[in-house]
């Protein structure tokens, strides 16, 4: 590989940028991006690299900010915390607890780094919980114009506007999170056959802190994301119960029945990609149609498709390209496997599920284009405004952004 290219970890995102910068401080990454605005270079930033749309490529300056990392302060009476954009979800959970703080809510996965996580919102399941960008109360980004501007709550237009931007805003150096107390789980995962998930859908979200499922459409969907053993139509059903901080932790055997801190108990999504992923979200009323059409489509048209239907909830929030902006959530996913040509099976998942008003996951494949997401996001012009006045010249656009934003 060149000395200035950059690959995702899914392995279809490759590009040659005209330089990669990893400032060891926050003083040297102002610096780079201001000499990169004086110049009029393109900026983008390089996360944790677990998204599967083309948001990081640039043909001119990439900045790895991967050195700033780590918890910067903590509120422990306020419950919040800012920490640096450069840590990985991962590094975030000792120090918290150590704090009597955790993170409200997360994914599968905890490799991401929390700019990267923050920018394309990504999220866990429960409807009690929005996305971890929901939980953002400020940030220290440096504008299109090299201006440090720090965003909070007396900026509210700016602070809904960077809530999930993609990296539209320009760079951003440090996060501020409202968190939650220190708290267990308990998982309680089991394998149900699909009429069964179906008859208890209602109760499983009601009684459970996090509830979302994998239907297994043929017998080897579950290996596609290590899930073990599990029957055609069937489900891998991942339930998490909040328990008391004072039970012991039962972190070892079976995955299935651990009791630990939750920073431990969410992550246990493979961290090595052997599919590229799409997700798109639906309003939380409209789930049940959305998992039939799904069903349907998967099992008559595309029978030969391995993958798990993944469905997830979340709580609507105010972000103003938030897939969950405005409503309560159900998220949709399907994957198509590397090496295989999917496109023909996640264009008919797009059209199958664009009557439902799906907005997409802005890390994960989608096939829209900027009508459709125009007409999908309400506050897309309010996005814009602020997009408009933090980036005027459009150096944080790149060529997939600006056909969706320019």
């Amino acid at each position: 590989m060149k000395q200035n290219s950059w690959t995702n970890w899914g392995g279809n995102q490759l590009f040659e940028a005209e330089a990669i910068v990893r400032p060891e401080t926050e003083d040297e990454a102002i610096s780079a991006i201001q000499a990169a605005v004086k110049d009029g270079k393109p900026v983008r930033v390089a996360a944790g690299g677990h998204s599967f749309t083309p948001i990081v490529e640039t043909r001119g300056i990439l900045l790895d900010l991967a050195k700033l990392t780590g918890v910067i302060s903590v509120d422990a009476a306020a419950k919040t915390a800012q920490v640096w954009a450069g840590s990985r979800i991962a590094d975030l959970g000792e120090p918290l607890w150590n704090s009597g703080l955790s993170i409200a809510n997360q994914g599968d996965i905890d490799v991401q780094s929390v700019a990267g996580a923050v920018a394309t919102g990504t999220k866990g399941s429960g409807l009690g919980f929005g996305s971890m960008s929901s939980r953002v109360n400020g940030m220290r980004i440096v504008s299109g114009r090299g201006e440090v501007v720090d965003i909070d709550a007396t900026m509210p237009e700016h602070l809904l506007a960077a809530q999930v931007a993609v990296g539209m805003l320009g760079p951003v150096l440090r996060i501020g999170l409202d968190l939650v107390p220190k708290y267990r789980l308990k998982e309680e995962n089991v394998i149900l056959p699909m009429a069964e998930v179906l008859r208890q859908w209602d109760h499983l979200l009601a009684e459970y802190r996090h509830f979302s499922f994998w239907w297994m459409p043929t017998d080897r969907s579950a290996q596609m994301y290590k899930l073990g053993e599990v029957p055609a139509d069937h489900c891998f059903v991942k339930l998490l119960r909040e328990v008391s901080t004072d039970l012991p932790d039962v972190p070892e055997g079976e995955i299935n029945r651990r009791t630990d801190r939750a920073y431990r108990i969410y992550p246990d999504g493979t961290t090595v990609a052997e599919f590229h992923e799409l997700e798109y979200m639906v309003g939380a009323d409209r789930a049940r149609e959305a998992v039939d059409i799904m069903r349907g489509l998967m099992l008559k048209r595309f029978p030969y498709e391995i993958s798990p239907l993944q469905v997830r909830w979340q709580k609507a929030d105010r972000g103003f390209i938030s897939p969950q902006s405005g409503r309560d959530s159900t998220s949709i996913s399907v994957s198509g496997e590397i090496g295989r040509n999917y496109d023909p099976f996640l264009r008919a998942v797009d059209e199958a599920l664009r009557p439902l008003a799906a907005r997409p996951h802005w890390g994960k494949l989608h096939f829209l284009d900027r009508e459709r997401i125009r007409a999908l996001y309400p506050n897309y012009d309010r996005f814009q405004s602020v997009r408009h006045e933090m980036d005027p010249q459009n150096l944080f656009l790149n060529r997939h952004l600006a056909e969706l934003f320019a």
